[in-house]
């Protein structure tokens, strides 16, 4: 899920593990772990397209990861906090850093970081009264929720690592504040009470309370949305071989629903608020035709597991384009309209290039229409 939510799920379960024993000191560095996996995205600095995104969510959010992170981080942290504190500020700064478009913004970005690591080095270091085994604990605990709390989102999380499979129970959009803010208010008071307080550890377990009782909640919504969907398919006479769902962003009322039917996808919204008891499907080619003598390139393959099988290939003069379909269109479904997650291939001789298409707005609208138009059908029809 989206970085904030990590950060408020990491610092929780540091305080859960370690706060009575060293306060605040637990909230941030079970925080910290919590963001540790998502640095994964500095590959797109070393990596072209096509590879950063098949490494993220890799080795970073698995469980061995957290195995062998967590005794190195407690030990780490004992022998030199400075240093483990200042390293981490530099990682989150060149994540930025390789985001901003400007040079005077990265220029920016490189001196915060580097007054907030000469202010770590200066400040006077207070002795930790956790022992490592405890630390060792905290950040096995924020590290290894972190990627089974991204296992509920689309993109796939490689927990298992080495092993390929890539878990995605698609119930929850990547950022949804029903789960994220209440979790957030919960933690932010946590900081003001005194560690050896049991309403500070009773509010603490509230907020992660809260959250997991919402998340059993998007399952619950995905389970009415796929026997609804079922249903309607059955009625309407429909041959598929298999369909999916995915939530829309910031609820889990709405569901994008793809249904392979062969040689097409059948694409539609279903809304738990939904009145009429058919689902109305837009029918979209997949296109493989368009790959032409590249449907058997390696970088075509690869591609198609990253997207999970679930792809549509359209023809734009020289080029092809690889669209996502597990991230769906831009508004309401349709034949013609584009894709939120897209790659483009570039024929180059006996090679092909792939680069990432950045988000597009749909034509004539932008992200305030779109998401009013999500509302709108949101509420049912």
């Amino acid at each position: 899920m989206d970085s904030l939510t990590q950060i408020v799920l990491g610092a929780a379960v540091g305080e859960a593990v370690l706060g009575r024993k060293v306060g605040n000191k637990a909230i941030l560095w079970g925080a910290i772990a919590g963001t540790i996996p998502d640095l994964d995205v500095l590959a797109r600095s070393l990596f072209d397209p096509l590879r950063a995104n098949e490494l993220h969510r890799g080795i970073t959010h698995s469980i061995f990861f957290s195995a062998v992170m967590a005794p190195v981080l407690a030990f780490w942290l004992k022998r030199h906090t400075a240093s483990l504190l200042a390293l981490f500020s530099v990682l989150v700064t060149l994540t930025f850093v390789q985001g901003a478009e400007s040079w005077v913004t990265r220029s920016i970005l490189l001196a915060i970081s580097a007054g907030i690591v000469l202010l770590i080095f200066r400040r006077k270091r207070n002795e930790d009264s956790g022992t490592r085994k405890e630390w060792g604990w905290l950040f096995w605990w924020s590290l290894v929720t972190h990627p089974l709390l991204d296992c509920h989102t689309t993109w796939g999380t490689q927990l298992f690592w080495p092993l390929p499979w890539k878990l995605s129970w698609n119930n929850i959009f990547v950022v949804d504040p029903l789960y994220t803010v209440p979790f957030m208010i919960c933690v932010g008071a946590v900081m003001f009470m005194r560690r050896d307080s049991d309403r500070r550890r009773w509010v603490n377990w509230l907020g992660i309370g809260i959250s997991s009782a919402y998340m059993l909640l998007t399952i619950a919504c995905k389970r009415v949305a796929v026997g609804a969907i079922a249903a309607s398919l059955e009625r309407q006479h429909i041959a598929y071989t298999d369909f999916s769902t995915r939530p829309t962003p910031f609820n889990s009322i709405l569901w994008t629903v793809n249904v392979d039917a062969g040689d097409h996808y059948l694409l539609a919204y279903h809304s738990l608020l939904d009145t009429k008891p058919e689902v109305e499907f837009v029918r979209v080619d997949k296109g493989l035709e368009n790959l032409g003598p590249w449907a058997e390139h390696e970088k075509v393959r690869r591609l198609q597991v990253l997207a999970d099988h679930n792809f549509i290939v359209r023809q734009q003069g020289d080029t092809i384009v690889f669209n996502d379909l597990r991230f769906g269109q831009m508004g309401e479904p349709g034949p013609d309209k584009p894709f939120v997650f897209s790659y483009l291939l570039v024929p180059e001789h006996s090679d092909l290039r792939v680069e990432l298409i950045p988000p597009e707005r749909a034509q004539g609208a932008d992200l305030g229409t779109l998401f009013k138009e999500l509302w709108v059908r949101l509420k049912g029809e």
